[in-house]
Protein backbone atom coordinates (compact mmCIF):
# COMPACT_ATOMS: atom_id res chain seq x y z
CA UNK A 1 0.00 0.00 0.00
CA UNK A 2 1.31 3.52 -0.85
CA UNK A 3 0.95 6.05 1.47
CA UNK A 4 2.06 9.60 1.63
CA UNK A 5 5.17 10.67 2.89
CA UNK A 6 6.59 8.95 6.50
CA UNK A 7 3.47 7.39 6.65
CA UNK A 8 5.01 5.23 3.56
CA UNK A 9 7.59 4.63 5.33
CA UNK A 10 6.08 3.30 8.69
CA UNK A 11 3.77 0.96 6.73
CA UNK A 12 6.88 -0.45 5.34
CA UNK A 13 8.88 -0.55 8.70
CA UNK A 14 5.79 -2.10 9.70
CA UNK A 15 4.95 -5.17 7.61
CA UNK A 16 4.74 -8.36 9.16
CA UNK A 17 4.04 -12.04 8.00
CA UNK A 18 1.62 -10.26 4.79
CA UNK A 19 -0.41 -7.95 7.28
CA UNK A 20 0.48 -4.41 8.53
CA UNK A 21 -0.04 -4.32 12.08
CA UNK A 22 -2.20 -1.54 13.96
CA UNK A 23 -0.06 1.99 13.31
CA UNK A 24 0.91 4.65 16.46
CA UNK A 25 -1.98 6.70 16.95
CA UNK A 26 -0.51 9.17 15.01
CA UNK A 27 -0.46 6.72 11.98
CA UNK A 28 -3.91 5.71 10.01
CA UNK A 29 -5.43 2.95 9.89
CA UNK A 30 -3.16 0.06 9.09
CA UNK A 31 -3.74 -1.99 5.55
CA UNK A 32 -1.77 -4.50 3.76
CA UNK A 33 -1.80 -6.85 0.17
CA UNK A 34 0.78 -7.01 -2.19
CA UNK A 35 -1.40 -6.27 -5.23
CA UNK A 36 -3.73 -3.57 -3.50
CA UNK A 37 -3.24 0.07 -3.91
CA UNK A 38 -4.35 2.53 -1.26
CA UNK A 39 -3.93 6.43 -0.31
CA UNK A 40 -4.15 8.19 2.77
CA UNK A 41 -5.01 12.05 2.08
CA UNK A 42 -5.14 14.90 4.84
CA UNK A 43 -8.70 16.61 4.33
CA UNK A 44 -8.58 20.71 5.36
CA UNK A 45 -11.07 23.49 4.43
CA UNK A 46 -10.35 25.64 1.46
CA UNK A 47 -10.08 29.64 2.39
CA UNK A 48 -13.60 30.43 1.65
CA UNK A 49 -14.89 27.95 4.09
CA UNK A 50 -12.43 28.69 6.57
CA UNK A 51 -13.19 32.23 6.59
CA UNK A 52 -16.70 32.06 6.95
CA UNK A 53 -17.70 35.85 7.42
CA UNK A 54 -16.11 36.79 4.37
CA UNK A 55 -17.96 33.71 2.21
CA UNK A 56 -21.29 35.18 3.98
CA UNK A 57 -20.17 38.88 2.73
CA UNK A 58 -19.79 37.59 -0.81
CA UNK A 59 -23.42 36.41 -1.68
CA UNK A 60 -23.20 35.88 -4.86
CA UNK A 61 -19.72 33.86 -4.32
CA UNK A 62 -21.99 30.63 -4.86
CA UNK A 63 -20.05 29.08 -1.84
CA UNK A 64 -23.16 28.57 0.61
CA UNK A 65 -24.59 25.79 -2.25
CA UNK A 66 -21.75 23.75 -1.76
CA UNK A 67 -22.38 23.84 2.21
CA UNK A 68 -25.69 22.63 1.46
CA UNK A 69 -24.92 19.95 -1.26
CA UNK A 70 -21.28 19.09 -1.33
CA UNK A 71 -19.62 15.95 0.44
CA UNK A 72 -16.55 14.57 -0.44
CA UNK A 73 -14.69 17.23 -2.15
CA UNK A 74 -10.94 18.18 -4.17
CA UNK A 75 -10.51 21.50 -4.80
CA UNK A 76 -7.57 23.74 -6.09
CA UNK A 77 -7.16 27.49 -6.55
CA UNK A 78 -5.65 28.82 -9.70
CA UNK A 79 -3.07 31.77 -9.44
CA UNK A 80 -4.60 33.42 -12.28
CA UNK A 81 -8.49 34.06 -13.52
CA UNK A 82 -10.53 31.67 -15.05
CA UNK A 83 -12.52 32.38 -18.10
CA UNK A 84 -15.72 30.71 -17.93
CA UNK A 85 -16.54 31.09 -21.31
CA UNK A 86 -13.43 28.75 -22.08
CA UNK A 87 -14.67 25.92 -19.17
CA UNK A 88 -18.60 25.92 -20.09
CA UNK A 89 -18.66 23.38 -22.93
CA UNK A 90 -16.73 20.64 -20.53
CA UNK A 91 -19.76 20.73 -18.50
CA UNK A 92 -22.69 17.99 -18.92
CA UNK A 93 -25.06 19.58 -17.51
CA UNK A 94 -25.29 23.53 -15.59
CA UNK A 95 -27.13 23.52 -12.37
CA UNK A 96 -26.30 27.08 -11.60
CA UNK A 97 -24.77 30.35 -13.44
CA UNK A 98 -23.60 33.70 -13.14
CA UNK A 99 -21.09 35.54 -14.97
CA UNK A 100 -18.85 34.93 -11.62
CA UNK A 101 -19.09 31.43 -11.64
CA UNK A 102 -20.67 27.90 -13.49
CA UNK A 103 -22.05 24.92 -11.07
CA UNK A 104 -22.61 22.06 -12.78
CA UNK A 105 -21.82 18.13 -13.41
CA UNK A 106 -18.85 16.69 -15.70
CA UNK A 107 -18.72 13.18 -17.01
CA UNK A 108 -15.99 10.79 -16.91
CA UNK A 109 -14.86 8.72 -19.50
CA UNK A 110 -16.48 5.01 -19.53
CA UNK A 111 -18.44 6.29 -16.13
CA UNK A 112 -22.29 6.80 -16.82
CA UNK A 113 -23.81 10.02 -16.12
CA UNK A 114 -24.93 9.03 -12.19
CA UNK A 115 -20.99 8.83 -11.65
CA UNK A 116 -20.47 12.20 -13.00
CA UNK A 117 -18.59 14.59 -9.98
CA UNK A 118 -20.30 18.37 -9.74
CA UNK A 119 -18.06 20.79 -9.84
CA UNK A 120 -18.36 24.33 -8.90
CA UNK A 121 -15.73 27.14 -10.91
CA UNK A 122 -15.21 30.34 -9.96
CA UNK A 123 -13.70 33.18 -11.96
CA UNK A 124 -10.95 34.20 -9.48
CA UNK A 125 -9.67 30.71 -9.88
CA UNK A 126 -11.58 28.53 -7.55
CA UNK A 127 -12.12 24.83 -8.81
CA UNK A 128 -13.92 22.36 -6.45
CA UNK A 129 -15.49 19.04 -8.03
CA UNK A 130 -17.74 16.82 -5.55
CA UNK A 131 -20.18 14.57 -4.89
CA UNK A 132 -23.43 15.26 -2.94
CA UNK A 133 -23.70 14.66 0.45
CA UNK A 134 -25.86 11.52 0.01
CA UNK A 135 -23.08 9.75 -1.72
CA UNK A 136 -20.90 7.42 -0.43
CA UNK A 137 -17.00 8.79 -0.51
CA UNK A 138 -16.03 5.87 -1.81
CA UNK A 139 -17.36 6.99 -5.58
CA UNK A 140 -13.90 9.03 -5.49
CA UNK A 141 -12.15 5.56 -6.39
CA UNK A 142 -11.66 5.20 -9.87
CA UNK A 143 -12.02 1.20 -10.27
CA UNK A 144 -12.64 1.08 -14.23
CA UNK A 145 -9.04 2.39 -14.49
CA UNK A 146 -7.52 1.02 -11.66
CA UNK A 147 -4.67 -1.11 -12.42
CA UNK A 148 -4.49 -3.44 -9.85
CA UNK A 149 -1.32 -1.63 -8.13
CA UNK A 150 -2.04 1.78 -7.73
CA UNK A 151 -4.52 4.80 -7.61
CA UNK A 152 -3.20 6.72 -10.96
CA UNK A 153 -6.60 8.79 -11.00
CA UNK A 154 -9.67 9.50 -9.35
CA UNK A 155 -12.98 10.54 -10.33
CA UNK A 156 -12.81 14.35 -8.75
CA UNK A 157 -9.27 14.96 -9.97
CA UNK A 158 -10.27 13.71 -13.74
CA UNK A 159 -13.11 16.36 -13.30
CA UNK A 160 -11.06 18.99 -12.20
CA UNK A 161 -8.45 18.58 -15.07
CA UNK A 162 -11.38 18.49 -17.91
CA UNK A 163 -12.48 21.93 -16.27
CA UNK A 164 -8.44 23.46 -16.18
CA UNK A 165 -7.19 21.83 -19.18
CA UNK A 166 -9.59 24.15 -21.64
CA UNK A 167 -8.71 27.12 -19.91
CA UNK A 168 -4.86 26.05 -20.34
CA UNK A 169 -3.95 24.79 -16.68
CA UNK A 170 -2.17 21.59 -16.92
CA UNK A 171 -0.61 21.20 -14.03
CA UNK A 172 -2.36 21.68 -10.54
CA UNK A 173 -2.71 20.24 -6.78
CA UNK A 174 -5.39 18.86 -5.85
CA UNK A 175 -6.46 19.25 -1.57
CA UNK A 176 -9.46 17.47 -0.08
CA UNK A 177 -12.55 18.18 2.35
CA UNK A 178 -15.73 16.78 3.11
CA UNK A 179 -18.17 19.71 3.65
CA UNK A 180 -20.30 16.99 5.68
CA UNK A 181 -17.84 16.27 8.17
CA UNK A 182 -15.91 19.86 8.98
CA UNK A 183 -13.70 18.04 11.71
CA UNK A 184 -12.68 14.82 9.77
CA UNK A 185 -8.95 14.67 9.18
CA UNK A 186 -8.25 12.46 6.69
CA UNK A 187 -9.80 10.29 3.77
CA UNK A 188 -8.51 6.80 3.18
CA UNK A 189 -8.76 5.35 -0.25
CA UNK A 190 -7.77 1.64 -0.34
CA UNK A 191 -8.67 -0.98 -3.27
CA UNK A 192 -8.38 -4.59 -4.62
CA UNK A 193 -8.43 -6.01 -7.90
CA UNK A 194 -8.54 -10.21 -8.80
CA UNK A 195 -8.88 -11.40 -12.40
CA UNK A 196 -8.76 -14.93 -11.37
CA UNK A 197 -11.20 -17.83 -10.37
CA UNK A 198 -11.49 -17.49 -6.47
CA UNK A 199 -11.02 -15.00 -4.23
CA UNK A 200 -8.33 -12.39 -3.01
CA UNK A 201 -8.09 -10.12 0.29
CA UNK A 202 -6.40 -7.52 2.97
CA UNK A 203 -6.40 -6.73 6.27
CA UNK A 204 -7.79 -3.63 7.59
CA UNK A 205 -6.81 -2.84 11.10
CA UNK A 206 -8.43 0.47 12.23
CA UNK A 207 -7.46 2.10 15.82
CA UNK A 208 -9.82 2.39 18.16
CA UNK A 209 -9.00 6.28 19.10
CA UNK A 210 -10.05 7.73 15.93
CA UNK A 211 -13.26 9.09 15.22
CA UNK A 212 -14.94 7.52 12.19
CA UNK A 213 -17.40 9.71 9.99
CA UNK A 214 -18.01 7.15 7.31
CA UNK A 215 -16.74 3.33 6.19
CA UNK A 216 -17.93 2.82 2.61
CA UNK A 217 -17.47 0.59 -0.29
CA UNK A 218 -16.88 0.11 -3.89
CA UNK A 219 -17.61 -2.96 -6.02
CA UNK A 220 -17.21 -3.51 -10.01
CA UNK A 221 -17.08 -6.44 -12.00
CA UNK A 222 -15.85 -6.48 -15.86
CA UNK A 223 -16.40 -8.98 -18.11
CA UNK A 224 -16.05 -9.92 -21.99
CA UNK A 225 -16.48 -12.90 -23.87
CA UNK A 226 -14.12 -14.24 -25.95
CA UNK A 227 -15.54 -13.52 -30.01
CA UNK A 228 -17.75 -16.36 -31.58
CA UNK A 229 -18.49 -18.00 -28.09
CA UNK A 230 -22.81 -17.81 -27.69
CA UNK A 231 -22.99 -19.47 -24.40
CA UNK A 232 -24.74 -17.60 -22.20
CA UNK A 233 -22.54 -17.64 -19.19
CA UNK A 234 -22.31 -14.76 -16.49
CA UNK A 235 -19.60 -13.86 -14.49
CA UNK A 236 -19.70 -13.13 -10.58
CA UNK A 237 -18.20 -11.58 -7.91
CA UNK A 238 -18.93 -10.89 -4.64
CA UNK A 239 -17.61 -8.26 -2.07
CA UNK A 240 -17.45 -9.87 1.90
CA UNK A 241 -16.44 -7.66 4.81
CA UNK A 242 -15.04 -10.04 7.68
CA UNK A 243 -16.47 -13.42 5.75
CA UNK A 244 -20.20 -11.37 5.61
CA UNK A 245 -21.09 -10.69 1.86
CA UNK A 246 -22.31 -7.24 1.39
CA UNK A 247 -22.79 -7.13 -2.53
CA UNK A 248 -22.69 -9.51 -5.12
CA UNK A 249 -22.37 -8.41 -8.99
CA UNK A 250 -23.23 -10.21 -12.23
CA UNK A 251 -21.67 -9.12 -15.27
CA UNK A 252 -21.65 -10.33 -19.51
CA UNK A 253 -19.88 -8.46 -22.00
CA UNK A 254 -20.16 -5.74 -19.62
CA UNK A 255 -19.22 -3.38 -16.37
CA UNK A 256 -21.11 -3.54 -13.53
CA UNK A 257 -20.25 -0.98 -10.47
CA UNK A 258 -22.19 -0.16 -6.93
CA UNK A 259 -21.14 2.20 -3.71
CA UNK A 260 -22.66 2.14 -0.26
CA UNK A 261 -21.58 2.62 2.87
CA UNK A 262 -21.24 0.54 6.02
CA UNK A 263 -22.24 0.71 9.54
CA UNK A 264 -19.29 0.46 12.70
CA UNK A 265 -20.94 -2.55 13.28
CA UNK A 266 -19.66 -4.23 9.70
CA UNK A 267 -15.99 -2.45 9.55
CA UNK A 268 -15.26 -2.07 13.26
CA UNK A 269 -12.48 -0.40 14.99
CA UNK A 270 -9.76 -2.10 17.27
CA UNK A 271 -10.05 -5.73 15.58
CA UNK A 272 -8.62 -6.63 12.42
CA UNK A 273 -11.36 -6.63 9.44
CA UNK A 274 -11.01 -8.81 6.26
CA UNK A 275 -12.15 -7.55 2.98
CA UNK A 276 -12.73 -9.84 0.39
CA UNK A 277 -13.49 -10.03 -3.41
CA UNK A 278 -14.60 -13.23 -4.86
CA UNK A 279 -14.70 -13.85 -8.95
CA UNK A 280 -16.43 -16.60 -10.44
CA UNK A 281 -15.32 -16.27 -14.28
CA UNK A 282 -18.27 -17.41 -16.85
CA UNK A 283 -17.72 -19.52 -19.59
CA UNK A 284 -16.34 -18.46 -22.68
CA UNK A 285 -15.39 -15.34 -20.61
CA UNK A 286 -11.78 -13.31 -20.97
CA UNK A 287 -10.15 -10.70 -19.31
CA UNK A 288 -12.44 -10.69 -16.66
CA UNK A 289 -11.47 -9.09 -13.33
CA UNK A 290 -13.39 -7.76 -10.02
CA UNK A 291 -12.28 -4.81 -7.80
CA UNK A 292 -13.23 -3.97 -4.36
CA UNK A 293 -12.67 -0.39 -2.62
CA UNK A 294 -12.91 1.00 0.62
CA UNK A 295 -13.13 4.44 1.84
CA UNK A 296 -13.08 5.97 5.38
CA UNK A 297 -13.77 9.35 6.02
CA UNK A 298 -11.78 9.69 10.01
CA UNK A 299 -10.69 12.45 12.48
CA UNK A 300 -7.66 11.35 14.17
CA UNK A 301 -6.48 11.79 17.75
CA UNK A 302 -5.54 14.85 18.35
Amino acid sequence: MKLKSILKVLAALLLIGGSVVLLSLAGPPGTHEPNSGGNNIALSAPLFVREASAAAADVDSGTSYLDDEAGISAYTHTSGTIDLSMVRDVFRTIERETDQYIIGSVGIADYTENYDPHVYVHTDGWVVAYYLAPDPASMVIDLLHYDGVEFTSNMLEDAMAQILEADFVYTFEASYYDFRYPNATNLMLIAEAIDFEGDDSFELDLPSDFTYYERSWSHALYDTHSPGCYDHYSSYSTLYTNDVSINSLTARDEWQLAHSSLTPAQLPPGASNTIRVSLDIGRCSEGTKAFGGMALVYQEVP
